[in-house]
């Protein structure tokens, strides 16, 4: 996670939240810009990432996502790359590259920091587009609507 990350989400996190009215893990924060970054088919290959108290595998319910995670980062590396769906080879190289089904989370080394270089554009672009959240449910509602309206990435 960059430090940016961190502190654009300051007031929605809080891992003791009994009331369930913010998020409880700091890879929500992550994977809220992840999906941004995945979006916009764009990454920061300078991004700067702070000391992590991340893990090699995904927190509570997010390790059921690990597959589909894996498949939408080949999904959007193959669509930015130009690779035909038809390609088998260059399909096959691709996930060569990025995925590691021994890992706990299905990603090469290479794939994490694939990874985390798309959840750093996603939160350049979260910030230019979003102001600073200070509850759950409204940034939740201003999210989803800035993916309808596909203000995340017309801009790009």
């Amino acid at each position: 996670m960059t430090g940016k990350c961190r502190k654009f989400f300051e007031y929605l996190y809080d891992k003791d939240d009994k009331e369930h009215s913010q998020f409880k893990f700091l890879f929500d924060e992550y994977y809220f810009c992840l999906m941004v970054g995945l979006a916009a088919e764009m990454y920061d290959e300078n991004a700067k990432f702070e000391q992590s108290e991340f893990t090699d595998t995904y927190p509570g319910d997010y390790i059921y996502s690990r597959d589909y995670i894996a498949g939408l980062l080949i999904a959007t590396e193959r669509k930015r790359r130009g690779i035909q769906e038809s390609d088998s080879a260059a399909l096959e190289k691709l996930m060569v590259e990025y995925l590691d089904p021994e890992s706990k989370t299905r990603l090469s080394s290479t794939g994490t920091e694939r990874l985390n270089q798309y959840a750093a554009r996603g939160i350049d672009i979260i910030m230019e587009v979003m102001s600073k959240p200070y509850d759950l449910e409204t940034f939740l509602l201003e999210y989803m609507d800035c993916f309808e309206q596909r203000k995340f990435f017309t801009q790009y």
